[in-house]
């Protein structure tokens, strides 16, 4: 009958153990072809029917024990499967108190997490696929990837950020992947831990595990964050060389953020200069007039600076006024200098600056005047 079934000829299995059932039997017969019924029906999917089968198993008296623990067992994954959660832990519980310690397996511990998971009985669920996972590491094994993913949705559940660490650790160390990798730097940002959070998404990236455009931007931004932008500047720039990441307006602009704090002037100023011409954007022009100011290239810092105004949309305009005036007053525009220090001066945040500048400029075209006069 179970070559039939297996073979797929359940239909003639079921009339062969129908025509058994009408036979005389004793209660241990009477159980076991229930039991095949139970089989047949799993094998086909029939899962309502096969738990009706192993219900009645559990009815029957003077079964043997091996068999009642069996189909409990049996049962509780059955009730799993279909989604009756509170019977397949009623059916678990009693199989694993009646059941022999060293029979009570990771693989039992496990499906009850599952189960406890389901009822959103979290903190239940955690400490059944710690021990699950501790049972495995106890017979030499590594736990199965997909134990660690339960484990670190129930953790996720009851927000342990602890937990999560050290969980998604044992991933990386026995899984890696980018996405492990990715969320434990996430981890390791949300408990305050900048350094481990830079050094796992270094890991990753020197693994080549990072090949996602946002996976290398939050390691660009990471290494911007820890005071790296050399470094930062060349990931972003190999990601666009790559086709990885974008030469979006928002990808060149903080690739040239890169390299304008790293120093890297002329690397800085090509990036700006495709974001400004993308973007059209105050804030990307302002960024070239800085550079351009550092450099002291005054009639490009200048026409930058002007750049920036006319846009119309910058947070803090004041900022490109002084520029503009600074570059003015080096291209020995005093009085154009001082009217523009004038407009900077209007700004409550750059009020004290400008009325320096205009004093000095003031003071300068005094001893010009004085030296003419002589």
């Amino acid at each position: 009958m179970l070559f039939r079934s297996d073979a797929g000829d359940a239909q003639q299995a079921l009339q062969t153990l129908n025509k058994l059932s009408e036979r005389k039997r004793n209660s241990y017969e009477t159980a076991m072809t229930h039991n095949m019924f139970a089989y047949v029906y799993s094998t086909t999917e029939q899962y309502g029917k096969a738990t009706a089968e192993y219900e009645t198993i559990l009815g029957i008296n003077n079964v043997p024990d091996s068999l009642v623990q069996t189909t409990r067992f049996t049962l509780a994954q059955l009730y799993m499967m279909q989604e009756k959660f509170d019977e397949s832990l009623s059916t678990l519980n009693s199989w694993m108190e009646s059941a022999e310690a060293e029979k009570v397996g990771a693989d039992a511990y496990l499906l009850r997490a599952q189960v406890q998971y389901q009822r959103k009985a979290y903190e239940s669920s955690l400490g059944d696929v710690k021990t699950a996972i501790a049972k495995r590491a106890d017979d030499g094994k590594i736990a199965p990837e997909n134990w660690y993913l339960l484990q670190r949705a129930t953790l996720f559940q009851l927000k342990d950020f602890n937990g999560l660490e050290k969980n998604l650790e044992a991933l990386v160390a026995n899984y890696p992947k980018a996405e492990y990798w990715v969320q434990l730097a996430a981890v390791f940002n949300e408990n305050g831990k900048p350094e481990q959070e830079l050094a796992a998404l270094e890991t990753a990236y020197d693994q080549k595990l990072l090949t996602k455009e946002r996976e290398l931007i939050n390691f660009a931004q990471a290494l911007l964050g820890m005071e790296i932008p050399f470094k930062a500047g060349q990931v972003l720039e190999k990601g666009m060389q790559d086709g990885v990441v974008e030469k979006s307006t928002r990808n060149l602009t903080l690739l040239g953020d890169a390299w304008m704090i790293a120093k890297e002037y002329d690397k800085a100023i090509v990036a700006m200069t495709q974001a400004a011409q993308e973007s059209g954007k105050g804030s990307d022009y302002f960024k070239l007039a800085q550079i351009y100011t550092q450099r002291q290239e005054w009639n490009k810092a200048l026409d930058f600076a002007q750049k920036s105004i006319d846009s119309g949309d910058l947070k803090a305009p004041y900022q490109a006024l002084i520029i503009k005036g600074l570059a003015q007053f080096n291209l020995d525009k005093l009085e154009s200098a001082a009217a523009t220090f004038f407009l900077a001066g209007r700004y409550p945040e750059a009020e004290k600056t400008a009325n320096q500048w205009q004093d000095f400029i003031e003071g300068e075209q005094q001893r010009r005047e004085y030296i003419a006069a002589a």
